[in-house]
């Protein structure tokens, strides 16, 4: 054989063995991407470009965003209410004899709510490869649209339609608090956790390193009832081990909750870096935000 074939030869046997993704896989990835062609809609996560997809031996992996209609508003002309659940697929080169590895993620839905969620999807998944060897990815998009609303809280689509005019809901208040520290960091946030439950108020705790940031909403009175409570309540020890009021937290914001604000529980959110801190804040549509009395802190 000629030199220059066989190296041609050696080469060609090369790439075939780093193509590991059956054809109609790569097909349905570069689907995908047409299909969810919205901004934000369609991520792809690994490999970082498109260009490589077919030469990629590791597992592929991407994010896609599902707009699931969970209600209907009557303020609005009984016009439907939407949550966005975000998938984030990784699809193994065995895919799909191997089921892809599904997490979940909505701010509007409870981490029970969302477990619950995904279990069914994996079950519904399961179901799909005993009857089919074929990629599954589009049904389970689908499946997601039909019946997220079953595992939805039924408090959090009425929260959803309470919304009026301006972008804000009427009657909800959210603020932002900056608390200075916590010597007893298991005592104050166990205290504050009772406190947010027992007046069905919904937040996130943000931890950055030294910095502290309490985000709550709910209804006027209850905000106002916590506040009271953190200022004038013993919440944290002092020096000496002994219990003492918080006096030196700041209200940064107080205002009518956003019409999109994303919460519908209570969670710690401890973050390695002030670009991850920002990256939760997107999440919750609360960038402006952010931007205005976080980061001038940071």
């Amino acid at each position: 054989m000629d030199p220059y074939q066989f190296l041609q030869s050696e080469e060609s046997n090369a790439w075939h063995k780093t193509v590991m993704f059956a054809p109609e896989v790569l097909d349905e990835v570069m689907a995908l991407k047409s299909i969810f062609c919205n901004p934000k809609e369609f991520c792809l996560v690994n490999p970082s470009s498109f260009d490589v997809l077919e030469k990629i031996s590791g597992p592929i992996s991407f994010k896609i965003s599902v707009s699931c209609v969970v209600g209907r508003d009557l303020s609005e002309g009984n016009s439907p209410v939407s949550i966005v659940v975000e998938m984030t697929v990784v699809i193994s080169d065995e895919y799909p004899q191997k089921l892809p590895e599904i997490s979940l993620s909505c701010a509007e839905m409870s981490k029970k709510d969302l477990n619950s969620l995904r279990k069914n999807l994996l079950e519904f998944a399961n179901d799909i490869r005993r009857s089919s060897s074929e990629p599954m990815i589009m049904e389970l998009v689908l499946w997601l649209q039909e019946n997220t609303k079953a595992f939805l809280c039924f408090d959090n689509t009425s929260a959803a339609s309470q919304c009026t005019n301006g972008g804000y809901c009427a009657d909800k208040i959210m603020i932002l608090l900056k608390i200075d520290h916590m010597r007893s960091k298991n005592r104050y946030i166990k205290t504050i956790t009772r406190w947010i439950k027992e007046l069905n108020l919904t937040g996130r705790l943000f931890l950055l390193n030294a910095f502290i940031f309490l985000l709550l909403t709910g209804d006027a009175s209850d905000v106002k009832e916590y506040l009271r409570k953190h200022k004038t309540c013993n919440v944290d020890v002092d020096s000496s081990g002994k219990p003492c009021k918080e006096r030196m937290m700041n209200v940064l914001v107080q205002e009518q909750a956003p019409r999109d604000l994303r919460i519908s529980d209570f969670d710690k959110e401890e973050c390695k870096s002030a670009s991850q801190l920002k990256e939760r804040f997107m999440e919750l549509q609360l960038e402006d935000l952010f931007k205005e009395h976080i980061n001038p802190l940071l």
